[in-house]
Protein backbone atom coordinates (compact mmCIF):
# COMPACT_ATOMS: atom_id res chain seq x y z
CA UNK A 1 0.00 0.00 0.00
CA UNK A 2 2.78 2.38 0.97
CA UNK A 3 4.75 1.33 -2.11
CA UNK A 4 1.75 2.09 -4.31
CA UNK A 5 1.30 5.52 -2.66
CA UNK A 6 4.95 6.39 -3.17
CA UNK A 7 4.77 5.43 -6.83
CA UNK A 8 1.62 7.53 -7.32
CA UNK A 9 3.24 10.57 -5.67
CA UNK A 10 6.31 10.18 -7.85
CA UNK A 11 4.19 9.98 -10.98
CA UNK A 12 2.23 13.06 -9.89
CA UNK A 13 5.50 14.95 -9.34
CA UNK A 14 6.71 14.01 -12.81
CA UNK A 15 3.43 15.19 -14.32
CA UNK A 16 3.60 18.52 -12.50
CA UNK A 17 7.22 18.99 -13.59
CA UNK A 18 6.23 18.29 -17.18
CA UNK A 19 3.39 20.78 -16.99
CA UNK A 20 5.75 23.40 -15.56
CA UNK A 21 8.27 22.89 -18.32
CA UNK A 22 5.52 23.11 -20.92
CA UNK A 23 4.17 26.32 -19.36
CA UNK A 24 7.68 27.77 -19.26
CA UNK A 25 8.20 26.81 -22.94
CA UNK A 26 4.87 28.40 -23.86
CA UNK A 27 5.80 31.56 -21.96
CA UNK A 28 9.20 31.63 -23.67
CA UNK A 29 7.57 31.05 -27.03
CA UNK A 30 5.11 33.86 -26.33
CA UNK A 31 7.97 36.12 -25.25
CA UNK A 32 9.93 35.21 -28.38
CA UNK A 33 6.84 35.94 -30.47
CA UNK A 34 6.38 39.39 -28.88
CA UNK A 35 10.09 40.12 -29.30
CA UNK A 36 9.90 39.06 -32.94
CA UNK A 37 6.80 41.23 -33.44
CA UNK A 38 8.53 44.27 -31.89
CA UNK A 39 11.61 43.60 -33.99
CA UNK A 40 9.48 43.41 -37.14
CA UNK A 41 7.69 46.65 -36.18
CA UNK A 42 11.03 48.34 -35.56
CA UNK A 43 12.32 47.07 -38.88
CA UNK A 44 9.16 48.26 -40.61
CA UNK A 45 9.44 51.71 -38.95
CA UNK A 46 13.13 51.93 -39.84
CA UNK A 47 12.39 50.96 -43.42
CA UNK A 48 9.61 53.56 -43.54
CA UNK A 49 11.94 56.19 -42.06
CA UNK A 50 14.69 55.29 -44.52
CA UNK A 51 12.23 55.43 -47.39
CA UNK A 52 10.91 58.82 -46.22
CA UNK A 53 14.44 60.15 -45.77
CA UNK A 54 15.38 58.86 -49.19
CA UNK A 55 12.28 60.49 -50.67
CA UNK A 56 13.05 63.85 -49.00
CA UNK A 57 16.68 63.60 -50.06
CA UNK A 58 15.59 62.80 -53.59
CA UNK A 59 13.13 65.70 -53.55
CA UNK A 60 15.77 68.12 -52.21
CA UNK A 61 18.21 66.88 -54.81
CA UNK A 62 15.60 67.36 -57.50
CA UNK A 63 14.80 70.88 -56.26
CA UNK A 64 18.50 71.74 -56.10
CA UNK A 65 18.98 70.45 -59.64
CA UNK A 66 15.96 72.44 -60.78
CA UNK A 67 17.23 75.59 -59.04
CA UNK A 68 20.68 75.09 -60.52
CA UNK A 69 19.17 74.59 -63.95
CA UNK A 70 17.10 77.75 -63.57
CA UNK A 71 20.15 79.68 -62.40
CA UNK A 72 22.15 78.34 -65.32
CA UNK A 73 19.36 79.24 -67.71
CA UNK A 74 19.15 82.76 -66.25
CA UNK A 75 22.91 83.18 -66.47
CA UNK A 76 23.05 81.91 -70.02
CA UNK A 77 20.18 84.18 -71.05
CA UNK A 78 21.70 87.33 -69.47
CA UNK A 79 22.19 89.93 -72.21
CA UNK A 80 25.69 90.70 -73.41
CA UNK A 81 26.24 94.45 -73.48
CA UNK A 82 29.86 94.40 -74.57
CA UNK A 83 29.00 95.36 -78.13
CA UNK A 84 25.97 96.64 -79.97
CA UNK A 85 22.63 96.30 -78.21
CA UNK A 86 19.29 97.19 -79.73
CA UNK A 87 17.35 99.97 -77.98
CA UNK A 88 13.59 99.54 -78.02
CA UNK A 89 12.49 102.99 -76.79
CA UNK A 90 11.49 105.69 -79.27
CA UNK A 91 11.21 108.70 -76.92
CA UNK A 92 14.56 110.33 -76.10
CA UNK A 93 14.02 110.36 -72.33
CA UNK A 94 13.30 106.62 -72.36
CA UNK A 95 16.19 106.02 -74.75
CA UNK A 96 18.52 107.82 -72.35
CA UNK A 97 17.24 105.66 -69.50
CA UNK A 98 18.06 102.50 -71.45
CA UNK A 99 21.47 103.87 -72.46
CA UNK A 100 22.28 104.68 -68.83
CA UNK A 101 21.26 101.17 -67.76
CA UNK A 102 23.65 99.70 -70.31
CA UNK A 103 26.43 102.11 -69.33
CA UNK A 104 26.11 101.12 -65.67
CA UNK A 105 26.11 97.46 -66.69
CA UNK A 106 29.41 97.94 -68.52
CA UNK A 107 31.15 100.56 -66.36
CA UNK A 108 29.75 99.79 -62.90
CA UNK A 109 26.49 100.61 -61.17
CA UNK A 110 28.19 103.23 -58.96
CA UNK A 111 29.08 105.57 -61.86
CA UNK A 112 27.31 108.93 -62.22
CA UNK A 113 25.67 110.01 -65.48
CA UNK A 114 23.54 112.82 -66.93
CA UNK A 115 19.86 111.90 -66.65
CA UNK A 116 18.65 114.45 -69.18
CA UNK A 117 19.72 114.63 -72.80
CA UNK A 118 19.55 118.42 -72.72
CA UNK A 119 17.11 118.60 -75.62
CA UNK A 120 13.32 118.56 -75.65
CA UNK A 121 13.15 118.13 -79.42
CA UNK A 122 11.84 114.70 -80.46
CA UNK A 123 12.37 115.28 -84.19
CA UNK A 124 15.84 113.76 -83.82
CA UNK A 125 16.76 110.64 -81.88
CA UNK A 126 19.36 110.45 -79.15
CA UNK A 127 22.30 108.10 -79.74
CA UNK A 128 25.12 107.14 -77.36
CA UNK A 129 28.47 105.38 -77.51
CA UNK A 130 31.24 105.12 -74.92
CA UNK A 131 34.86 104.12 -74.38
CA UNK A 132 36.95 103.36 -71.28
CA UNK A 133 36.29 101.72 -67.92
CA UNK A 134 34.77 102.63 -64.57
CA UNK A 135 37.72 104.83 -63.55
CA UNK A 136 38.29 106.61 -66.85
CA UNK A 137 35.53 106.85 -69.42
CA UNK A 138 34.16 109.06 -72.14
CA UNK A 139 30.48 109.04 -73.16
CA UNK A 140 29.46 110.60 -76.47
CA UNK A 141 25.98 111.96 -77.22
CA UNK A 142 24.67 112.70 -80.70
CA UNK A 143 21.40 113.16 -82.58
CA UNK A 144 20.19 111.71 -85.86
CA UNK A 145 17.00 111.31 -87.86
CA UNK A 146 16.86 107.67 -86.75
CA UNK A 147 17.82 105.95 -83.54
CA UNK A 148 20.93 103.79 -83.56
CA UNK A 149 21.91 100.83 -81.40
CA UNK A 150 23.88 101.36 -78.22
CA UNK A 151 27.60 101.77 -78.88
CA UNK A 152 27.13 101.31 -82.62
CA UNK A 153 30.43 101.59 -84.51
CA UNK A 154 28.92 104.05 -86.98
CA UNK A 155 28.43 106.61 -84.17
CA UNK A 156 32.19 107.16 -83.92
CA UNK A 157 32.07 109.05 -87.21
CA UNK A 158 29.20 111.31 -86.10
CA UNK A 159 29.69 114.78 -84.61
CA UNK A 160 28.81 114.77 -80.92
CA UNK A 161 26.67 117.50 -79.40
CA UNK A 162 27.93 116.63 -75.89
CA UNK A 163 30.67 114.55 -74.24
CA UNK A 164 30.74 113.50 -70.59
CA UNK A 165 34.02 112.21 -69.14
CA UNK A 166 35.52 110.95 -65.92
CA UNK A 167 39.27 110.91 -65.24
CA UNK A 168 40.77 109.44 -62.08
CA UNK A 169 43.99 110.72 -60.52
CA UNK A 170 46.33 109.40 -57.83
CA UNK A 171 44.95 111.71 -55.13
CA UNK A 172 42.32 114.36 -54.44
CA UNK A 173 44.97 117.10 -54.54
CA UNK A 174 46.02 116.00 -58.04
CA UNK A 175 42.39 116.10 -59.13
CA UNK A 176 41.90 119.57 -57.62
CA UNK A 177 44.95 120.84 -59.51
CA UNK A 178 43.19 120.01 -62.79
CA UNK A 179 40.42 122.52 -62.07
CA UNK A 180 41.02 126.06 -63.33
CA UNK A 181 39.71 127.68 -60.17
CA UNK A 182 40.03 131.41 -59.47
CA UNK A 183 39.09 133.10 -56.21
CA UNK A 184 37.60 136.59 -55.91
CA UNK A 185 40.84 137.69 -54.28
CA UNK A 186 42.68 136.91 -57.53
CA UNK A 187 40.51 139.39 -59.45
CA UNK A 188 40.47 142.27 -56.97
CA UNK A 189 40.97 145.71 -58.48
CA UNK A 190 39.53 144.77 -61.87
CA UNK A 191 36.51 146.59 -63.35
CA UNK A 192 33.24 145.17 -62.00
CA UNK A 193 30.04 144.34 -63.84
CA UNK A 194 26.58 143.46 -62.53
CA UNK A 195 25.45 140.09 -63.90
CA UNK A 196 22.05 140.07 -62.19
CA UNK A 197 20.66 138.09 -59.24
CA UNK A 198 23.20 139.77 -56.94
CA UNK A 199 26.17 138.34 -58.84
CA UNK A 200 29.10 140.69 -59.50
CA UNK A 201 31.76 139.80 -62.03
CA UNK A 202 35.07 141.33 -63.00
CA UNK A 203 36.53 141.96 -66.48
CA UNK A 204 40.18 141.56 -67.39
CA UNK A 205 41.13 143.02 -70.76
CA UNK A 206 44.36 142.87 -72.71
CA UNK A 207 46.02 141.79 -75.96
CA UNK A 208 42.74 141.99 -77.81
CA UNK A 209 40.99 139.60 -75.38
CA UNK A 210 38.43 139.96 -72.63
CA UNK A 211 37.88 137.60 -69.69
CA UNK A 212 34.84 137.99 -67.48
CA UNK A 213 35.02 136.06 -64.19
CA UNK A 214 32.75 135.44 -61.19
CA UNK A 215 32.23 132.90 -58.38
CA UNK A 216 29.12 131.03 -57.30
CA UNK A 217 29.51 128.69 -54.35
CA UNK A 218 32.39 126.30 -55.09
CA UNK A 219 32.31 127.18 -58.77
CA UNK A 220 34.65 129.54 -60.61
CA UNK A 221 33.06 130.68 -63.87
CA UNK A 222 34.43 132.67 -66.79
CA UNK A 223 33.55 133.88 -70.28
CA UNK A 224 36.14 134.57 -72.97
CA UNK A 225 35.56 137.14 -75.71
CA UNK A 226 37.75 138.34 -78.58
CA UNK A 227 37.82 142.11 -78.19
CA UNK A 228 39.29 142.74 -81.64
CA UNK A 229 36.15 141.08 -83.05
CA UNK A 230 34.02 143.47 -80.98
CA UNK A 231 32.80 140.56 -78.82
CA UNK A 232 31.23 141.39 -75.48
CA UNK A 233 31.35 138.70 -72.74
CA UNK A 234 28.63 140.26 -70.59
CA UNK A 235 25.50 138.93 -72.40
CA UNK A 236 26.86 135.37 -72.34
CA UNK A 237 27.78 135.68 -68.64
CA UNK A 238 24.31 136.95 -67.79
CA UNK A 239 22.76 134.05 -69.66
CA UNK A 240 24.86 131.60 -67.63
CA UNK A 241 23.85 133.30 -64.37
CA UNK A 242 20.18 133.13 -65.37
CA UNK A 243 20.46 129.43 -66.24
CA UNK A 244 22.10 128.71 -62.88
CA UNK A 245 19.09 130.25 -61.16
CA UNK A 246 16.95 127.58 -62.81
CA UNK A 247 19.32 124.63 -62.77
CA UNK A 248 21.69 123.64 -59.97
CA UNK A 249 25.13 122.37 -60.88
CA UNK A 250 26.65 119.31 -59.15
CA UNK A 251 28.46 120.04 -55.88
CA UNK A 252 32.24 119.58 -56.12
CA UNK A 253 34.17 118.32 -53.11
CA UNK A 254 36.22 121.53 -53.28
CA UNK A 255 36.54 123.03 -56.75
CA UNK A 256 34.50 123.36 -59.92
CA UNK A 257 34.99 125.55 -62.98
CA UNK A 258 33.03 126.66 -66.01
CA UNK A 259 34.59 127.90 -69.23
CA UNK A 260 32.44 129.65 -71.85
CA UNK A 261 33.03 131.62 -75.02
CA UNK A 262 31.00 134.23 -76.80
CA UNK A 263 28.77 132.49 -79.34
CA UNK A 264 30.07 134.43 -82.33
CA UNK A 265 33.64 133.25 -81.78
CA UNK A 266 34.90 130.66 -84.23
CA UNK A 267 37.40 127.99 -83.26
CA UNK A 268 36.68 128.47 -79.56
CA UNK A 269 36.37 125.57 -77.13
CA UNK A 270 32.81 124.44 -76.56
CA UNK A 271 31.23 125.46 -73.23
CA UNK A 272 32.64 123.17 -70.55
CA UNK A 273 31.98 122.39 -66.89
CA UNK A 274 34.54 120.52 -64.76
CA UNK A 275 34.34 119.51 -61.13
CA UNK A 276 36.34 117.46 -58.63
CA UNK A 277 34.92 114.63 -56.52
CA UNK A 278 37.48 112.69 -54.48
CA UNK A 279 40.40 111.85 -56.74
CA UNK A 280 38.28 112.10 -59.91
CA UNK A 281 37.46 114.97 -62.26
CA UNK A 282 34.18 114.99 -64.16
CA UNK A 283 33.81 117.08 -67.30
CA UNK A 284 30.82 117.87 -69.48
CA UNK A 285 31.22 119.65 -72.79
CA UNK A 286 28.34 120.67 -75.06
CA UNK A 287 27.96 122.84 -78.12
CA UNK A 288 24.89 124.58 -76.73
CA UNK A 289 25.08 126.48 -73.44
CA UNK A 290 21.55 125.65 -72.32
CA UNK A 291 22.00 121.97 -73.16
CA UNK A 292 25.24 121.95 -71.15
CA UNK A 293 23.73 123.39 -67.98
CA UNK A 294 20.55 121.32 -68.24
CA UNK A 295 22.50 118.07 -68.63
CA UNK A 296 24.97 118.93 -65.86
CA UNK A 297 22.19 119.65 -63.39
CA UNK A 298 20.98 116.04 -63.68
CA UNK A 299 24.33 114.27 -63.21
CA UNK A 300 24.02 111.74 -60.40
Amino acid sequence: MKKTLIVSLAALALMLAGCGNQTEKQAQASSDKVSTSHKKQAQTKKASSTSSSSSVSSQNSSEASSSQAQSSATSSSAPDYSGQVRISATQNLQRLGQFNYLLKYNLGKEIVLPNNSGYNDESKKLNVWYEGDGNNYSIHYSQAASGQDFNANSLRDVTDYAVFTKKTYGSASEAQAEINYQTTAMTQGLPKVNLGYGIIGTIDSGAGQKYLHWNEGRWSLGVHAVAVNDEDPVPTARKVVELLERYYLPTPDKYGSGSFSVASSSGQQAPTLKWQVGNSVYSLEAKDLTVLVRMASTVK
